[in-house]
C-alpha cells in the first residue's frame, strides 16, 4: 500500500467513525429517560424531537458505521491484491458517505442542543474527550510510521529494531495498522464507556489509555523479536 492510499483510507475510516464518536458523547447529555416531553412551537404548532429517548439517538451513530465495512473491505482485498484501481473508488465512495453521514448527525446533535437547551460545558465529560481525542491524533500520526528510517529518537526503538534495518522496516510498516485500528477502536470504545460511567469517574477513560498505550509499547517489542528471529532463522536456512 502506498502512502497516498494508506493516508487517504485512514482518513476515510476517521471521518467514518466521528458519528459514532459525536453521537455517543452527545449521549452523555441527553436526559437520562426520554425527552418525549421535551417540544418546540415551529409556525403555531408542537412538534416532538425525532429521538423520543436516549438510546434511539445512537441509532444514527450506528448507521453511520457502514462506511466503515467499505474501507476494511478495501483495504482486506488491498492487502492480498484483489483489487488494484478500484482500491481508491471504494475509499472516495466510503469518504463520501461518511461525510454525509457526519453533516447528517452534526445537524442532529446542533438541533438537540439548541432545542433542549444543553450546558455542554456543565455536562460533557472532559477527561473521556481527552482521551478520545488523543487517541484519534495517535491513530493518524501512526500513518508516519512506515516512512520513518532508523533512527534514535522516534519510532519504534529496541535492540532488535536498531540493530536491523530489515526488523525495523517490517515492524514499523504493520505498527501502523496496528496502532492506528487499535487507537480508532479504543477511542470508540471510550465513547460508548462514557455513556454508562458517571461524570465522577471521568479519570478511567484516562486510566485505560495509559494501558493501552502501554500495551502496544510492549506489543513492539515483541512483534520485533518475533520478526528478528524469524529473519535471522531464514538467513541461516539460505546459508547452509
Amino acid at each position: 500500500m502506498s502512502n497516498k492510499e494508506r493516508w487517504l483510507s485512514s482518513t476515510a475510516l476517521l471521518i467514518s467513525i466521528l458519528p459514532f464518536i459525536m453521537i455517543a458523547i452527545a449521549m452523555q447529555m441527553l436526559p437520562g429517560k426520554s425527552i418525549d416531553d421535551y417540544t418546540h412551537a415551529v409556525m403555531g404548532m408542537e412538534h416532538t424531537l425525532f429521538w423520543n429517548d436516549k438510546y434511539k439517538f445512537l441509532y444514527s451513530g450506528i448507521i453511520g458505521l457502514v462506511p466503515i465495512v467499505l474501507i476494511v473491505l478495501a483495504r482486506v482485498l488491498k492487502r492480498r491484491k484483489l483489487v488494484e484501481r478500484n482500491f481508491m473508488y471504494m475509499i472516495a465512495a466510503a469518504l463520501i458517505l461518511g461525510v454525509l453521514f457526519l453533516l447528517v448527525d452534526i445537524y442532529g446533535v446542533i438541533y438537540s442542543i439548541i432545542h433542549l437547551r444543553f450546558d455542554i460545558f456543565g455536562r460533557l465529560e472532559f477527561f473521556g474527550a481527552a482521551a478520545i481525542a488523543a487517541s484519534l491524533v495517535v491513530g493518524m500520526l501512526a500513518n508516519f510510521l512506515p516512512i520513518l528510517r532508523r533512527n534514535d529518537a522516534i519510532g519504534i526503538k529496541n535492540k532488535y529494531t536498531l540493530s536491523d534495518n530489515r526488523v525495523w522496516i517490517k515492524v514499523h510498516y504493520v505498527a501502523a495498522d496496528v496502532y492506528m485500528i487499535t487507537m480508532f477502536l479504543f477511542a470508540m470504545f471510550s465513547s460508548i464507556l462514557g455513556i454508562g460511567l458517571g461524570f465522577n469517574y471521568g479519570w478511567v477513560h484516562i486510566v485505560l489509555w495509559v494501558v493501552t498505550v502501554s500495551g502496544l509499547l510492549i506489543w513492539g517489542r515483541l512483534y520485533s523479536r518475533k520478526v528478528s528471529l524469524r529473519l535471522n532463522k531464514s538467513q541461516a536456512e539460505k546459508s547452509e
